[in-house]
Order: structure tokens, then sequence, then C-alpha cells
């Protein structure tokens, strides 16, 4: 469906000098530069705009420009084109890579009237462009040759006043991309902007609709929202807005359950508190593994502490960590499609924290789980936990003293260590080998 009309007004073209090429990526501006020099049209689009104009560093620049991939890539030696359903270039530099899309237009209505984006590959004009775009903070172009902004759908006024807000008709927005439901509360937490009414409602009635949204996204905003700083503010965000009910029921039933645990105040004080201790922590080093256990211990603990397993739905075979998780992730593994083994890991990761934690200050510690390919993964788990509890901080300086990653043993005069071991396994079988029976 088409966001753009004839009866568009013209865009804001405005002039600033409030963006300045040492704030821009060298190699990004190269791109654009080389492509207007070849009489295409070439902006800096999205996120990084946004970023820019809120003095937020961003953590990428992409471009889009009116050149369609082929010709993209006859100007750049360095381009690879990537994706079938939808065409991008990916122009690489030493470490990085400019991102660069062709102008793309709106998919048209499904004839059945389904309004659901399964096709984004209709090439447009920049208008159609902007108007395709989810968010008026995220449609904004920016020329970094004329050093003016161009905003056809209203981004500069939302981006003072501080809101996020659909372009178009949100409820028509929604149905297109479930997953934009994820997106508003991101946005809205990550920036601490308000999400405008009628988006809100939006988000409100439409979000049963995630169901829709391939699987893989899905994950990738919920890790996404637990990597970008803002996990507490984006999941409280999910609460009020009835997301959690639809994308993690398991999550919800806890919180529901807030006051049999006696937290009246602040129901579901300790989610809270994990997710201000990933907001706190190095985000980046933790896997999506750890940030997803972090998230799904609550309802683990709260099930085996009260050993109320109808509460969750659950039939475990024993009352041990590890079948109470098994048991409470296997809808999770089925709603969202997880791995195979990250759902393994995220088992491992949340049976391990039990016995971290009911670690005694003189007990032995425990080298077979010390052992495991997966410890780094439960000792970072348990780092969280420790921060968002305040308890346990001599177990895990113990831990982290003890935990060494084993050395490669030495090779003996030049030969490779490899090549060393190898040799000496081979000998050790073939003593083994000579051995009588």
């Amino acid at each position: 469906m088409s966001h753009a009309s004839r009866a568009d007004p013209e865009p804001a073209v405005i002039p600033t000098r409030s963006i300045t090429p040492a704030q821009i990526d060298p190699d990004a501006l190269k791109v654009a530069r080389r492509l207007q020099r070849f009489g295409h049209l070439a902006y800096l689009v999205g996120g990084c705009v946004r970023d820019l104009l809120l003095r937020r560093t961003p953590k990428d620049f992409d471009v889009v420009t009116s050149a369609r991939p082929a010709e993209i890539r006859k100007l750049f030696r360095n381009c690879r084109l990537i994706g079938r359903r939808f065409r991008l270039a990916h122009i690489h530099f030493r470490g990085k890579i400019i991102e660069t899309a062709t102008f793309r237009a709106s998919t048209p209505v499904d004839e059945n009237g389904d309004l659901l984006i399964r096709e984004d590959n209709v090439y447009g004009s920049e208008r159609e462009d902007a108007y395709r775009r989810d968010f008026t903070i995220n449609a904004l172009f920016y020329d970094p040759v004329e050093r003016q902004l161009i905003d056809y759908v209203g981004g500069l006024v939302d981006l003072v006043e501080r809101k996020v807000r659909f372009i178009g008709m949100p409820s028509i927005r929604v149905q297109e991309d479930p997953v934009r439901i994820l997106r508003a509360i991101k946005f809205a937490s990550r920036l601490d902007f308000r999400i405008e009414r009628a988006t809100w409602k939006a988000v409100r009635d439409y979000r049963a609709q995630i169901h829709k949204a391939a699987a893989p996204r899905l994950i990738e905003e919920i890790v996404r929202m637990l990597r970008g700083g803002a996990a507490e503010a984006s999941f409280r965000l999910m609460w009020e807005a009835g997301v959690l009910e639809v994308l993690l029921p398991e999550l919800s039933r806890y919180l529901s359950r807030s006051p049999e645990r006696g937290e009246e105040r602040d129901p579901g004080s300790g989610l809270w508190a994990y997710l201000r201790a990933i907001d706190r922590s190095d985000r980046e080093m933790l896997t999506s593994a750890v940030l997803l256990s972090a998230v799904m211990v609550h309802p683990v603990w709260d099930a085996v502490a009260s050993q109320d397993f109808q509460a969750y739905d659950i039939r475990p075979s024993s009352r041990t960590w590890g079948e109470v998780a098994k048991e409470i992730l296997r809808p999770l593994i089925s709603r969202i499609r997880l791995p195979r083994w990250e759902a393994e890991r995220i088992q491992q990761l949340l049976a391990s924290q039990r016995r971290l934690f009911d670690l005694q200050r003189n007990n032995p510690l425990p080298k077979a789980l010390m052992r495991r390919a997966y410890f780094p993964e439960a000792l970072d788990m348990f780092d969280l936990g420790v921060r968002a509890t305040g308890k346990g901080r001599r177990t895990l300086a113990r831990l982290q003293r003890s935990y060494r990653k084993p050395a490669a043993p030495k090779a003996t005069g030049s030969e490779p260590a490899a090549l060393t071991r190898r040799r000496g396994r081979r000998r050790r079988r073939r003593k083994s080998d000579s051995a009588p029976h």
C-alpha cells in the first residue's frame, strides 16, 4: 500500500550546520559523494541521522540512493550485493560495511486484503522511500554534500517533541509488519521518548499479530532491546502494553504472580533488578543465550520456590532446576523457534545458577561445572545475578580467581605445539596397541 500521494506537501529542505563532516564516518561520506558525482541521488538515512541530530553517536551509517544495485556495484569494486527478497549493496571497507540501499516504494496490497508485507523489493522514488519507512524520526534524509536535511514526514518536529510516531495510519503500519510494535517500544525506551497516542493505541490493539512476524526477527528485536542500554524500560513498556502476554507469556505470568510473592510496591522486582544489571554491564560482551537466560530465570525460580507448577502450566518429571527450566522453555522454543543449540544452552545456564548461588564460602568449587564449555557464560550470568541481588559477591570473586582458560601446552624446540601433542598421542596409542590383551 502506498503511503505517499500527490496531495502530500513538498518536503522541508533545511540547511543545517549542526551535523559536521567530522561526525560522519569518512567511508559513508565517500560512498555518498561518489554516487552523487556520477549523477545519482545519495543521502544518509535512518538511525544515523536521528542520532546525529540528538547528539548521540551512531552505531553505523546507512546510505540510500536512486542508483540500482547493479549500478552501485559498477561504481565500487569493493561492493557485494546481498539478499534475494531485499536486494542491498554492501560496500566493504577495512573492518566495516557501509550498507547502501536503493529507494523503494511500498508493496501493493495482497489480493485477499492481507496487509502483511512479504516482499519489499519494489524500487521507487525518494518520496516513496520516505513514506514507506516506519517512524517519522527514522525517515529523515541528510545530504552530506549540500549539508541539508530533507524531511517529508515531519520527523524533525517529532524529534524536537521527543515522540515516536508511525508514518501514515498506525493500524495499517502495524498490520504490514507487526515487528514495528517492538521497534516502537525499543526506540521510545532507548531514546526516552513518548509514544504518540494513535501509535500507542495501534501497539495495544494489534499486539496479538506479533505471531505473524518471522521468528528470527522477533528474537533479534528482543536481544536488541536487551543490548540497547534500556532493557528495563523496554520490558516495563512491553508489560504495560500487554505485549509480554503475547510474546513471553511465561514472563507475564511471573509478573502477574508478584502479589503472591509479597511484591506489592514493585511487581516483578527480581526481573527489573536483573534488567538494570544488564543495562549497567558490558552488554556487547554478553551472548544472546546469557541475556535470554537472565530474563527467563525468574519464572523458573518462582516455579521451583513456590512448587506451584500449575501456575506456569507445566508438569516437570522432577523438581530440579534443570527439569523445570526445560518444561518452561518448551513452549517458548516452539513459539519463537529458538535454534536447538541455543535452547539447550539456555537450559544449561538456568540449571547452573542454582549450584552457583548455593555455593557456600567453605564449599569446594564445582570443578566439573567449571570444565563445561558453557561455564564462561554461566559465570557471566551469575555476575548479573550478583549485581542484581547484591548476594554472592565473595563466591563470584572466588570463581573468577579460580577459573582460568586452559593454556596450550608448550612445544619443545621449534615444533608447533599442535604437532607435539599429535605425536605424543600417536606414541601413547602405539604403546597401548602393543600391550598384551
